[in-house]
């Protein structure tokens, strides 16, 4: 449960790849919209998963305005966040 519960607030901060942002954001948001898509449906009930969908895109949006630096930082932490959830 607490996989999941990190899990699903990582998933406010990403969403589906853009051709804009550096490829390490490609990869990390990948990742994320993997998890998010496989989730089992038992998991949340549906309204906490548009909720986790409407975080996404805002997350997406928010990265896209960064500047490249800062997005590739953003994007190195969430990929070592994704790490530790592996473990």
């Amino acid at each position: 449960m607490k996989k999941l519960i990190l899990t699903a607030v990582m998933l406010g901060f990403c969403s589906a790849a853009t051709a804009d942002i550096p490829e390490s954001c490609k990869v990390y948001f990948d990742k994320v919209e993997n998890i998010y898509k496989n989730m089992p449906e038992n998991t949340f009930n549906q309204e906490i998963l548009d909720i986790i969908k409407q975080n996404l895109e805002q997350a997406k949006q928010e990265i896209i305005t960064l500047p490249e630096d800062k997005q590739v930082a953003a994007c190195a932490q969430g990929l070592e966040l994704l790490k530790q959830i592996d473990k």
